[in-house]
């Protein structure tokens, strides 16, 4: 969970972002599909020499959109006997409909699904693993993106790109204030205390009531080897405690517990309301409009970690194609050749800079930030990062949403931040966790 995604926050992935693992109320969405008779299946098939192939994802604007047309059209004018159907919805539907779809047998040739998503619709038995299919290799990606992809053992996606999150720090605002971007917790705090004054919080960052706030935690307690199925141990707790420590002393606002991580701390930044914000290379659009450019206006540094010199962890964010496991032969073929060519280097370079992402490729990832410095924190946080569902697979929605109703508990004050994590534990201990997780 970009976490944020297009719009708002990529994972998104949702994390990144914008959205998370809030419940969709199904039976609208169901009853609105039914009543607009899209099924975005894969009978339209072949027909006359020519492989219709459909493709769903949840791109509705910007970048994303103008990135999945373009290689719509390019991948046609390669290969002229096929045609690509494309049906975009909003991203709060799509999961929905994926598993509505899954449960008649009738997935599109080619799903776009949020990363963390991958298990929960690889269970279903309707997507198709792409182990031994021409040309599938995982060699050549960085581990987390292919950790992603994998369901029991199988892989059944080629991640469209990568991002996690940095802090992003006003540099006006820092050497007013003669200080030095956080590398530890305690200099974080410290920081964002010195730099609160009048209207300007030192630090902002999500902790809504969904995924945005579990995934923005994660690289603090993750950094400090916390295991998602212990989670009343020092490791959350100290990083909890860490977040309720700066809303108590007023160097970040209550009002975390409603701003997700874009629009609104993204705002919070421009209006420079908060000196620090949590978030990731998804708000760069917004910050180019505004005219702010990077290591001039604002720099980025790495999560913090408790002690100097600690290694980041930090969860992966970002969308993946996979093949929906109906349709015909050539219908499946046709989705394999069009998900293959989108990781060649140059298709995968235009996509990601488009959507504003990282590449998931190393070696495509080099030649990226000669023209993308701004990027470089996160690259270097992606050698580290972890899929989110590498312990408990499709059931991760139920951790995390375990997890950011502590927090909410914890910040409101509602409970403390160990009996939070107790009730956290409590909720976590009954959920299944995936084979050697």
């Amino acid at each position: 969970m970009h976490i944020k995604k297009d719009p708002p926050a990529r994972g998104r992935s949702w994390p990144g972002a914008r959205r998370g693992w809030g419940a969709v109320a199904i039976g609208v969405v169901v009853a609105a599909l039914a009543a607009a008779g899209c099924s975005s299946g894969s009978s339209s098939g072949s027909s006359g020499g020519k492989t219709t192939i459909t493709e769903l994802d949840y791109f509705t604007s910007s970048g994303g959109n103008a990135a999945v047309n373009w290689y719509n059209k390019k991948f046609e004018a390669a290969h002229p006997n096929i045609t690509v159907k494309r049906q975009v919805v909003p991203y709060a539907n799509l999961i929905t409909k994926v598993l509505q779809e899954a449960s008649a047998g009738d997935l599109p040739n080619i799903v776009m699904l949020d990363n963390p998503n991958v298990p929960e619709v690889a269970a279903t038995g309707q997507l198709k693993p792409l182990d031994g299919l021409p040309g599938f290799t995982t060699s050549g990606y960085i581990p987390g993106a292919i950790s992603e992809c994998t369901y029991q053992g199988k892989h059944y996606c080629y991640p469209i790109g990568t991002n996690t999150i940095g802090i992003f720090y006003n540099k006006a605002m820092f050497a007013a204030k003669h200080l030095s971007p956080p590398t530890t917790w305690a200099q974080l705090q410290s920081d964002a205390k010195t730099l609160t004054s009048g209207h300007t919080y030192g630090v902002a960052f999500d902790a809504t009531s969904d995924e945005q706030s579990t995934w923005q935690l994660e690289p603090y307690f993750w950094s400090q080897g916390g295991n998602l199925s212990k989670v009343s141990t020092p490791a959350f707790s100290n990083s909890l405690q860490l977040w309720v420590n700066m809303v108590k002393d007023g160097s970040a606002s209550k009002s975390v517990l409603q701003w997700g991580q874009d629009p609104d701390l993204t705002q919070q930044f421009l209006h420079k309301t908060a000196a620090m914000i949590e978030d990731g290379p998804w708000i760069f659009p917004e910050l180019n409009a505004a005219g702010w450019k990077y290591n001039k206006q604002y720099g980025i540094v790495k999560i913090p970690t408790q002690t100097a010199g600690g290694t980041v962890v930090a969860p992966l964010g970002g969308e993946t194609w996979n093949i929906g496991n109906s349709g015909s032969a050539q219908q499946q073929s046709a989705a394999w050749d069009w998900i293959k060519g989108a990781q060649t280097p140059s298709v995968m370079t235009h996509i990601t800079s488009l959507m504003y992402y990282l590449p998931t490729k190393p070696s495509v990832i080099s030649q990226y930030l000669k023209g993308g410095p701004e990027y470089t924190v996160f690259a270097k946080e992606t050698q580290t990062a972890r899929s989110r569902t590498t312990q408990y697979g499709a059931n991760y929605p139920k951790v995390s949403q375990a997890l950011w109703t502590a927090i909410q508990s914890a910040i409101t004050g509602t409970s403390s931040v160990s009996s939070a994590l107790t009730q956290a534990q409590s909720t976590i201990s009954s959920v299944p966790q995936v084979k050697g997780g």
